[in-house]
């Protein structure tokens, strides 16, 4: 049998998976810009690593990969109990946290560690701190042009490839090397790109509700774009100096990140007590106003109900908004208290932007579904493959995003090889 050469640009998560896949009937060659495999990965879950998660995954993605259904077939094939018996026939160990499936050890390393052992075992030639600089393709074979780090020289690889699967990520994090390199090799071969924009990162808000202190509460989070009302997601809320940020804000952002794109306007509603119905929250402070004297300060009201930062926080938005200036203990009456329950169940907030790449998880936009056929192939370029977060496909926090890296690896990886998964 004659042995197809494949090259693999990027040795991120999917990369690797893409390699490992691709190496089952042929040689496989991995160039990456960092020294070792994975720089990325070993950040991911606060270097915890959640690489699943226990929900079905296709509908916590937007994007046209999303709705193209290319995302949920890919997902269809390579689902949660698939990803698990490979990673345990790697020999991971893992366990279930709130729904996130993580190594045993809670370490990133273990996960990267294991799929570094499968290339070795599977004598993947790994290129380390060399940037692909261009791919041309000659007749039905490519051929790279490479950029050697080490040194500042470039050349011209005179390996003939039967396949190049670009595994180059987003432009999220760009420290780890992902700077959009696949978004210009899909340009070069005439790939529609969707803008790209950052995802999973925090909201900008002029709100000084949002100032340098760093508070954090379980809340519930609306978004609403042009006025109507477009995505939810329950978690940890952190305020941060200039604007939200945390898991629930996180999910948010891509979404927003394109309406603003749009020049549509954002704002977000903060239900800071989401357990709890209006009727509850409104008798809560009732009870809690027999308890005030005189002398208490306005905080004393949510005294057992929020951190003393948040109450800070809170009781100077119902200053401006409710209370201006006048003495809040001869006020406390039923029309002030359930004013002041309905803030602390819809609190809104300006959305004027997102974080920078530098400070986001993942890339939103990306080479879109129109030009991939199913094995994530570029349709006008036989033999050209694109995998993971290079792609227009965007999911939640949660181990989401990573189960797209290994299955969009192991499709393109199988597809390149010419093998069934």
């Amino acid at each position: 049998m004659i042995l197809k050469n494949i090259a693999v640009i990027g040795a991120g998560a999917s990369g690797m998976m893409a390699a490992i896949a691709a190496s089952g009937n042929s040689r496989v060659s991995l160039f990456d810009k960092n020294d070792f495999p994975g720089r990325k990965l070993l950040q991911t879950g606060n270097g915890k690593c959640n690489f699943l998660n226990e929900s079905d995954p296709a509908p916590h993605f937007r994007g046209s990969l999303s709705d193209s259904g290319i995302v949920s077939d890919i997902f269809a094939r390579y689902d949660r109990d698939h990803i698990l018996k490979l990673f345990s026939s790697f020999g991971l160990l893992f366990h279930i946290k709130n729904g996130g499936y993580y190594p045993r050890s809670d370490s990133a390393a273990s996960v990267n560690d294991i799929l570094i052992d499968a290339l070795k075992e599977r004598h993947v030639a790994f290129h380390p701190r060399v940037q692909v600089k261009g791919i041309d393709k000659k007749g039905e074979l490519f051929f790279l042009d490479l950029f050697h780090l080490n040194n500042n020289k470039r050349s011209k690889d005179e390996t003939p490839f039967d396949a190049v699967i670009v595994a180059t990520g987003g432009k999220a994090a760009p420290k780890t090397g992902s700077t959009g390199d696949g978004y210009y090799f899909a340009e070069k071969f005439a790939l529609s790109v969707a803008r790209p924009l950052p995802a999973l990162t925090r909201l900008l808000s002029p709100d000084p509700f949002f100032n340098d202190n760093t508070v954090r509460a379980l809340v519930s989070v609306k978004l609403f774009i042009d006025d109507s009302f477009a995505a939810s997601s329950t978690g940890e809320l952190q305020i941060n100096a200039g604007g939200p940020s945390g898991i629930c804000i996180f999910d948010l952002s891509g979404r927003a990140a394109r309406a603003l794109k749009e020049e549509r306007s954002c704002y977000i509603s903060i239900d800071f007590l989401p357990e709890f119905d209006d009727a509850f929250v409104f008798s809560l402070l009732n009870n809690r106003v027999g308890r005030i004297k005189e002398e208490d300060p306005p905080t004393a009201l949510f005294t057992g109900i929020f951190s003393e930062r948040l109450s800070v926080n809170i009781c100077e938005k119902l200053e401006n908004l409710l209370f201006k200036g006048r003495a809040f203990h001869g006020i406390l009456n039923d029309t002030l208290i359930r004013d002041i329950t309905n803030l602390i169940k819809n609190m809104r907030f300006e959305i004027t932007g997102t974080g920078e790449f530098a400070v986001s998880q993942v890339t939103s936009g990306g080479i879109t579904a129109d030009c991939l056929n199913p094995d994530l192939s570029a349709k006008n370029v036989p033999g050209l493959f694109f995998t993971g977060e290079c792609l227009d496909a965007d999911g939640d926090c949660g181990g989401f995003n990573l189960h797209f890296a290994w299955a969009s690896g192991l499709t393109a990886g199988l597809a390149a090889a010419g093998a069934v998964g």
